[in-house]
């Protein structure tokens, strides 16, 4: 039977005869979203969907993955698959008049053949529309495997957000660690505002068996109670039934450790000032279609994100973010991660 052309297939195989020109591999399966393929030379490797510019796969040498993604996953290209790591842009969650978590993550992206060049670091979290560089290394002093990739509005989108952006993120590869840089240029000629987020879906051997740190004392809105404001007690989040919290004036490090698997995953970020915590338990997994009953078990999001306070930009500025996730098997000490197998990841000592 003749499979019918639609405009997506179309649009992928524009995107298809791009990355043949280009040194990323490119993954096409049947009846799949086509992904992109980084890998770096000590074995890890990453995999990126075109449609939502989602990460989907991250793999160390041992060929383990590092990223969660629901036994129910609907691999297609019609709307954001569960897990990975999705993009939440220009709205997260429901708070506003957008869909679930915004557009971003149902819209087919274009890899960015000539991005602007990054701003240094002392720079990167501001609005301004500075083009000096910065080139970051990974832990054995080589340049990562870095991809580009963009998304312009369009004609539909302006009709459920009448706002003119491009939104770029740069998506690297090292061993041991992954980075995204998202960047929002207003391209309109007035103001806007938005919320963003990375949603990141970290594997987990027993949700019962983690910890959460780097959250302690601070303010949380709590989906649960209706998005009532409440404080901190504990010194750990723990997990023993549902839990839809999102941090705020967050610091710049968080760390989930699972105390089975010892492992433990430090998430940094810059310019993201909240965080969000959610793990959905057994009855609020059976409800969603696209979630196995049991995965609440094996899976935890802790998500860089803009919350409480939207970022605004006036015509021409730009925002700048960093999000590094880093994965480290070793033990938890004294509250601090051991620097000799953590910081050295950052380039610190």
């Amino acid at each position: 039977m003749r499979r019918r052309r639609t405009a997506h297939s179309e649009e992928f195989k524009g995107e298809i005869a791009k990355m043949n020109r280009q040194s990323y591999s490119f993954i096409h399966e049947r009846d799949a979203s086509p992904k992109l393929l980084l890998s770096e030379p000590s074995g890890y490797t990453a995999e990126i969907l075109l449609f939502g510019a989602q990460v989907v796969s991250w793999k160390n040498e041992r060929r383990q993955e590092l990223l969660f993604v629901s036994s129910r996953a609907a691999w297609n290209v019609s709307k954001a698959i569960r897990g990975g790591v999705p993009i939440c842009f220009p709205q997260f969650s429901n708070l506003g008049t957008l869909e679930q978590h915004g557009f971003a993550r149902n819209r087919l992206w274009s890899v960015d053949k000539s991005p602007s060049p990054l701003p240094s670091p002392s720079t990167s979290t501001s609005t301004s529309t500075s083009t000096s560089t910065s080139t970051s290394t990974s832990t054995s002093g080589s340049t990562p495997s870095t991809i580009d990739l963009v998304l312009k509005s369009t004609e539909d989108d302006l009709k459920t957000w009448p706002h003119r952006f491009e939104l770029r993120i740069r998506i690297s590869l090292s061993a041991g660690k992954i980075t995204w840089i998202p960047r929002v240029r207003n391209t309109d000629s007035r103001p806007f505002t938005f919320t963003f987020a990375l949603r990141n879906y970290m594997p987990v051997s027993d949700i019962s068996e983690v910890r959460v740190e780097g959250l302690e004392t601070l303010d949380y809105f709590d989906h649960l109670l209706q998005g009532e404001r409440c404080t901190e007690q504990a010194d750990a989040i723990t997990f023993d039934g549902e839990v839809d919290r999102a941090y705020l004036s967050t610091p710049s490090k968080i760390a989930v450790i699972d105390h089975e698997r010892k492992v433990t995953y430090e998430l940094r970020k810059e310019a993201m000032c909240d965080a969000v915590v959610w793990n959905p338990w057994d009855k609020k997994a059976k409800a969603l279609p696209d979630l196995g009953d049991s995965d609440y078990k094996k899976m935890v999001c802790v998500d860089s994100a803009v919350i409480e306070t939207p970022i605004a930009l006036k015509p021409g500025e730009e925002w700048k973010s960093r999000q590094d996730l880093i994965y480290v098997s070793s033990s938890y000490f004294s509250g601090t991660l051991d620097p000799s197998k953590v910081l050295g990841y950052m380039g610190m000592k």
